[in-house]
């Protein structure tokens, strides 16, 4: 289980990446701000010649500070000696710089954050996450993409491939996907594809460090049912990252509570859902049906 706290080749397996760091850093920071008492904007205000909503870029892992800014958020905030020290690292990680990805930028931190993940924990509704899909599939969804350039798509579809190989590779990675009953019907490229979508997640439930359930139509009502999150364990950063994308954004929640909060819906959906020893009963049964 998570605790509470890619393109393939793009980060190194050990790591953690500097988008990681910068979104520990900006949580760190904002629980430092929340021990004082003090609310983003007097804090912000307090800071000299810094912008409205400039502390608010930070703490939510957009914005990085120089090592002078810092050390005047931890003389405002009343902060030194390892705790001090601990963030310091931080900042310096989160200032290197990011590779070139053929994802849209709003994607482009999951890249480094999947890569880096230790143990993920998924939930779709309508659709089969991209680390779970074929190629035929992945082309397929994408071609009705508002964000992604055509002349991407083909390698986006191999590494998301890739991205699901990596767990035949790596048996200490863990995968834990709960999907709809919706994401494995929805004919997404028509009969043929998701007939070898179908294939793929057998294929890839049958690793003993990957675990997919199904949420049948009849089940009814779960914490879950209305959201699509990531749950990323990052073990070398002993942090867990909550994922959320939309259409032209995504957000990523460091927080301890956050984790906990999305960790109780999956857990809410899972419940609801088949068991993995019935899962491949079912997607076969399904697959006769098409």
């Amino acid at each position: 289980m998570i605790s509470p706290g890619t393109l393939n080749g793009m980060v190194d397996d050990e790591d953690p990446g500097p988008i990681v760091q910068r979104l520990i850093f900006g949580a760190r920071l904002a629980e430092l701000r929340e021990a004082t008492g003090m609310t983003v904007d007097q804090a912000n205000t307090a800071m000299p010649g810094w912008y409205r909503g400039k502390l608010g870029k930070v703490e939510n892992g957009d914005l990085n500070t120089t090592d002078t800014e810092l050390d005047r958020l931890f003389e405002l905030y009343k902060v030194s000696g390892p705790v001090a020290d601990e963030i310091r690292k931080l900042g310096v990680e989160a200032r290197r710089k990011l590779a070139p990805a053929r994802v849209p930028d709003h994607s482009r931190r999951y890249v480094w954050l999947e890569r880096a993940a230790d143990e993920i924990r998924e939930y779709y509704g309508a659709s089969v996450p991209g680390n779970l899909q074929s190629e035929a599939y992945a082309l397929a969804q994408m071609a009705s993409s508002l964000v992604i350039a055509p002349a991407d798509m083909p390698t986006i579809a191999r590494d998301r491939v890739a991205r699901g190989d990596r767990y035949k590779n790596d048996p200490g990675r863990k995968l834990h996907a709960v999907l709809n009953e919706e994401a494995v019907l929805r004919r997404i490229g028509g009969v043929d594809v998701l007939a070898g979508q179908i294939e793929r997640l057998l294929e890839l439930g049958a690793l003993p460090n990957v675990t997919i359930q199904i949420v049948p139509l009849e089940a009814g009502a779960h914490a879950a049912l209305e959201y699509t999150f990531t749950l990323l364990y990052i073990a070398r950063a002993r942090a867990s990252i909550v994922y959320i994308e939309s259409l032209a954004t995504a957000d990523y929640l460091a927080r301890p509570q956050h984790a906990q909060t999305y960790n109780l819906a999956f857990e809410s959906a899972q419940r609801t859902a088949l068991s993995h020893e019935d899962m491949a009963d079912y997607l076969r049964q399904t697959q006769n049906r098409l």
